[in-house]
């Protein structure tokens, strides 16, 4: 065989491998991290103004996950159980998007919620939450892993 059909030949294995990845790769799931990306990214500044309002806190949420009560505990200040708060916790899982938790802040008299999190998968979570208390918006985060 001359070097000439080897050229050919080498080329052609080249373009098969290529166009095997690429319709290999097209057909993996891939999970946004919001469904709403660009909304959101519009809307950084309001998140970052949330975020410096948390950090200023006398008092910030403290956020603790219990191993052997499979959950997860949320300590409120209590500046803000008197004044009322609203808002939600979101429990997201970056790996797949449709394990996504949310629920809504109801914390007892001493400021404590706690989530079951016997359910979720194994891994990787961030706990988001989004709080309002007297007219100020909040918000703070923090990874876990399960």
């Amino acid at each position: 065989m001359s070097w000439g059909w080897k050229i050919v030949m080498l080329y052609s294995a080249f373009v098969i491998m290529t166009l095997a990845m690429v319709f290999y790769f097209m057909g993996q799931k891939v999970d946004l991290v919001a469904e709403d990306y660009y909304k959101q990214e519009i809307e950084y500044q309001d998140q970052i103004d949330k975020i410096t309002n948390a950090r200023a806190l006398k008092e910030p949420v403290e956020f603790e996950y219990s191993i052997e009560n499979r959950s997860i505990v949320l300590n409120f200040p209590a500046s803000h159980i008197v004044q009322g708060i609203e808002g939600k916790i979101q429990l997201y899982r970056p790996a797949n998007s449709e394990e996504d938790k949310e629920y809504a802040i109801r914390p007892e008299d001493t400021g404590v919620q706690t989530i079951a999190v016997g359910s979720l998968s194994k891994g990787l979570w961030k706990i988001k939450i989004s709080w309002s208390s007297a007219g100020i918006e909040f918000y703070d985060e923090k990874v876990i892993t399960l």
